[in-house]
């Protein structure tokens, strides 16, 4: 009786096998190209870091390794989560630690297409296909490339919403998958602050999606474990800041950066943080300078904040990047021919599931999150990176209902032209 189950899982195994390694190759391929690359053209630079967040992330990771107590920017120690600094300070200093953490992160970032197989699967038999679209989707495989903690979460969220999946059904109340639940959600605020707001939204899609008690009870105690597994975080940052910082010091600069008088929906931290007025302000004095000028602005002009927002969202979710040195025709036609097919394969995979509004609304989840943000914050590709996975299923289903469309097509077509030839 198990002989069937047990081959179908072995064939499961098998296809996540073979996407994990096509995601992997495909990354390795690029980050190795793209390293020789940049080698020739910076040979003095260590391993070709060439943003300054990425500078910055490996710094910290080093200060970290050697027990400073990630010593960022300016002296400050809580202008990142440390999930990600973390696990860069387990490579050693110079470029050999830098190479082996690009390869890590290829890695990583290649068990996002294994969880998305996983989870499509959960839905339909779409798996493979929604796989192989994270597997070769450009910006997650360049994202993989650069020292950023996008590939972790991205990653990390993927893992979540395939453990949190089955808790839709009020029927489904297995502790050890609420458990589960948490222990992603926890990592995930822990490598990247924003993605709270995702997590936040998918434990209040879960109650309205279960409808019970014990959904209600389930939610509130994994928000509860949540806020309590950032007390350790935000009691080590009132201890080097002076200030309980939940998350991080740059809350403050990053919503200013969006909304400030200058603002065109792209990012100016380079001229914002030379400003003379804030030379001399502590870690936390800086989070409130900002954050207040920030709200100050908002509420001055909100109509101005609305009128960016468009700017924003179109930056965030172009399909072509938006970066000066990345606009030559040959990248242009490669984003522009992946992204436009995908947003036409999500559209119509929206309206061939039009009548399951609880998998649409648990699948857009994260788009809504990262659009509501970026009306406020700046719009950047690299922000909608953590919505492509579930996107990536999405497509898939408009894939599979044009390939089914066709099919009901031929059928009746190829049953005319038999008609035609028995009439003859």
């Amino acid at each position: 009786m198990n002989a069937p189950a047990s081959k179908t899982n072995r064939s499961g195994t098998k296809q996540l096998l073979l996407i994990f390694l096509i995601a992997f190759l495909v990354r390795v391929g690029f980050t190795a190209s793209t390293v020789r690359k940049h080698e020739h053209e910076r040979p003095n630079q260590i391993d070709t870091l060439q943003y300054d967040d990425e500078q910055w992330y490996w710094a910290i990771g080093q200060s970290y390794r050697a027990g400073d107590g990630m010593v960022g920017e300016y002296g400050h120690r809580a202008e990142r989560m440390p999930l990600y600094p973390w696990l860069l300070s387990w490579f050693s200093p110079g470029e050999s630690g830098v190479s082996a953490a690009r390869w890590f992160q290829c890695f990583f970032g290649a068990l996002a297409a294994c969880a998305v197989t996983a989870l499509a699967w959960r839905l339909s038999t779409i798996g493979l296909i929604a796989g192989l679209i994270v597997a070769f989707d450009p910006t997650l495989v360049g994202s993989a490339s650069l020292l950023l903690s996008e590939t972790v979460a991205v990653t990390l969220l993927a893992g979540l919403w395939y453990a949190a999946w089955p808790l839709r059904d009020a029927q489904s109340r297995s502790p050890l998958r609420w458990l589960s639940t948490i222990v992603l959600s926890i990592l995930v605020i822990y490598a990247k602050e924003s993605t709270i707001i995702l997590v936040a939204a998918l434990y209040a899609y879960l109650v309205f999606a279960r409808r019970d008690r014990h959904g209600v009870f389930a939610a509130v105690a994994s928000v509860g474990c949540i806020v309590l597994a950032l007390v350790p975080w935000a009691y080590r940052n009132k201890q080097v800041s002076g200030d309980w910082i939940w998350l991080t010091s740059r809350g403050g600069i990053s919503l200013y950066d969006g909304v400030h008088p200058g603002a065109t929906g792209a990012s100016d931290l380079g001229n914002i943080k030379a400003a003379p007025d804030v030379a001399n302000l502590s870690e936390s004095e800086w989070n409130r300078h900002f954050k207040d000028k920030a709200w100050k602005h908002i509420f001055d002009d909100p109509m101005r904040i609305v009128s960016l927002s468009w700017t924003k969202l179109a930056r965030t979710w172009s399909p072509v990047l938006n970066a000066a040195d990345l606009q030559s025709w040959k990248i242009r036609a490669i984003f522009a021919g992946w992204y436009i097919p995908l947003y036409a394969l999500v559209i119509i995979g929206i309206y061939a599931k039009r009548s399951r509004i609880s998998v649409l609304a648990g699948l857009l989840l994260p788009t809504i999150c990262i659009s509501a943000t970026h009306v406020f914050f700046v719009g950047s590709v690299r922000y909608r990176l953590v919505a492509i996975p579930t996107l990536a299923i999405l497509a898939a289903m408009g894939l599979q209902a044009v390939m089914s469309s066709r099919e009901s097509q031929e059928i009746p077509d190829a049953i005319e032209e038999d008609a035609t030839k028995d009439s003859k």
